[in-house]
């Protein structure tokens, strides 16, 4: 019974000490490409990885069709696939939701968020 106190107490302080997912806010404008995908990572926000470059992009107020919707696309200004860190949307089947925040997120970071 002490290992397994141990354990959960070595658990948490590793868990506690964990660095936090790497983002650093999104400067430019970023043209995705043509194998992009973009999928849900927690509650109103989405996970876009294009190649090798991630990114995690919050909306305005929740999505409510988000957690829904299986078709998820990026717009900016009516111009499909890109990523800008103000004036993007993001559309689902019903309907679209502006973002307003854009994060470039690391490979580990990615992995988390759509694990959720």
């Amino acid at each position: 019974m002490k290992l397994l106190s141990a354990i959960a107490v070595a658990t948490a302080l590793a868990a506690a000490c964990a660095p936090a997912l790497a983002a650093e806010p999104l400067q430019d404008c970023t043209d995705l490409g043509a194998q992009h995908s973009v999928r849900r990572a927690g509650d109103g926000a989405v996970a876009i990885r294009d190649g090798e470059q991630y990114y995690r992009a919050q909306t305005r107020q929740g999505c409510s069709d988000l957690s829904y919707s299986g078709k998820l696309s990026i717009s900016t200004d009516d111009q499909s696939a890109r990523l800008c860190p103000q004036g993007s949307k993001l559309t689902t089947e019903r309907d679209y939701c502006s973002i307003t925040r854009v994060e470039k997120i690391d490979a580990q970071a990615y992995k988390r968020y759509t694990r959720r």
